[in-house]
């Protein structure tokens, strides 16, 4: 019948290479199995583990060794399924390691046989790889980082009291002699179960190993020799087709001798058939050489002469031709271009006549412009209007319509003229009355800082009133005091 479990009591261990790499509750365990949460560092890895459940003081009452692999996702493989829970209930005897021995499941030492494969077997050698002494230290971190806390803490014995007549066994008090002895050889006992214990697991592990490195040598020997068999079958394979292939090629050799001797036998013949013909053939040309050579030159010459008339005859004819046609063209190109020189010449004489009349038609249009303009503000003026415009400084100017073309003209040297200072001074005073700011050169920067505002152009003074107390000229400075006195 199974126990009821402690989520605190209950840890799975991981092992990166030699050395445990991480630790964590078993609880955070089963969700990883469930698919709630992945391990991402050991995504597509297979890693050695430990289940570690722990008594009520924190030591070590149960391990199972096993082996996990991790898909893609950090999420175990489907098909692994130990009931590690079970296993360490029916686990056999391991070492002690501080509470007693404890229950161990391992590849060597598994009571469910078809689960072995997917276990593992400790190292037992006295050094920091002892899997055993990693174990040990990894509990003792994992307690204090989880915060576990024993369940059930060592018992504390009353304390006696002096009046008391019956006297009490404490764990100070001393021990009958009769009975030491048999205590200390039942701890001597304990101790020597548990080292034989260790020895035992040791050895099973040891032959574990060496069973596995037997079972694999015997593979890789058989592996071995099945592929030596494999390859001795295909080298006895291409002997044999080897040697077929060179019976047929002796053959062919063979064959091919005996047609290069009956083609030496027909280039024997072929050369006294053409000795034969080539003495045929100069007793002929010894007796008509003479002649076909003769009418051979006589033609060769009546063709040169042919061919050079010939020659001579085109020459002159292409050259005739070649002239007259170019004759043509020049006269063609010369018609062409007095006929363009008579349409320029009355085209420049258009122009000019145009540029006459639009010069005429402008200076008409102009005049009769100004006429209606001045009309037209006569008739205003006689109907009692004026033209008022405003601008700052100056307030509303009334301008009579025979200034009003000064006006049009520069509205800003007009209103400058009647407010009595200079075209200048006036619009330096309008920057600064619509943006009254201080404009002192600070690098590729102004000072830029908030003045009082001038109101009137001619109080304005350059240097002075667009410049803020620091960055005026001592003389100014001094003005400005003398002024406010």
């Amino acid at each position: 019948m199974f126990e009821n479990y402690l989520a605190s009591s209950e840890l799975v261990l991981f092992w990166e290479g030699e050395s445990i790499d991480k630790s964590m509750m078993y609880s955070d365990f089963q969700a990883t199995l469930d698919g709630y949460v992945g391990i991402s560092g050991y995504a597509g890895a297979e890693r050695h583990a430990a289940y570690v459940l722990l008594d009520d003081s924190l030591k070590v009452r149960s391990c199972v060794l096993f082996t996990i692999a991790f898909d893609a996702a950090g999420f175990p493989e489907r098909s692994w399924n130990l009931p590690l829970r079970h296993m360490a209930e029916i686990a056999g005897r391991g070492p002690d390691m501080g509470g007693g021995p404890i229950h161990l499941v391992c590849h060597s030492q598994c009571s469910i046989s078809w689960h072995a494969p997917r276990l593992w077997d400790p190292v037992m050698q006295p050094a920091e790889l002892n899997t055993f002494v990693q174990i040990a230290r990894e509990v003792e971190k994992a307690c204090e980082r989880f915060s576990m806390r024993p369940l059930r803490p060592a018992a504390v014995l009353p304390a006696p009291r002096p009046d008391a007549d019956i006297p009490l066994l404490t764990d100070t008090s001393p021990l009958p002699e009769p009975l030491s002895a048999p205590a200390e050889w039942e701890k001597d006992r304990e101790r020597l179960l548990a080292r034989l214990t260790e020895q035992h697991l040791h050895i099973h592990t040891l032959e574990t190993d060496k069973n596995e490195t037997i079972a694999r040598l015997d593979f890789l020997h058989q592996q071995q020799a099945d592929i030596l068999e494999a390859q001795n079958a295909k080298l006895l394979s291409q002997h044999k087709a080897t040697k077929a292939q060179n019976e047929a090629q002796r053959e062919q050799i063979e064959s091919l001798r005996q047609q290069i001797i009956r083609v030496h036998g027909l280039e024997d013949n072929l050369a006294e058939e053409r000795r034969l013909h080539e003495e045929q053939l100069v007793a002929i040309m010894h007796s008509k050489v003479g002649e076909e050579t003769q009418r051979f030159e006589e033609l060769l010459k009546q063709k040169d002469q042919e061919f050079a008339s010939r020659e001579q005859r085109l020459k002159e004819e292409h050259q005739l031709s070649l002239e007259h046609r170019l004759g043509e063209e020049a006269s063609s190109h010369r018609m062409q271009m007095d006929s363009l020189r008579a349409e320029i010449n009355y085209r420049d004489d258009i122009i000019r006549s145009l540029s006459q009349e639009l010069v005429t038609l402008n200076s008409s249009l102009t005049k009769v412009e100004e006429g209606a303009a001045d009309e037209f503000l006569r008739r205003l003026e006689s109907l009692g209007m004026n033209f008022v415009a405003f601008h700052a400084g100056a307030g509303h100017l009334s301008v009579p319509v025979a200034e009003l073309a000064t006006y049009v003209g520069n509205p800003a040297a007009y209103v400058a003229a009647k407010c009595h200072v200079s075209e200048e001074q006036y619009t330096r005073w309008l920057q600064h009355y619509e943006n009254p700011r201080c404009n002192a050169p600070l690098g590729d920067k102004c000072c830029d800082a908030r003045l009082i505002r001038t109101d009137s152009p001619t109080k304005f003074i350059v240097g002075q009133s667009d410049r803020c107390a620091r960055h005026q000229t001592a003389d100014s400075a001094i003005d400005n005091v003398l002024r406010f006195r």
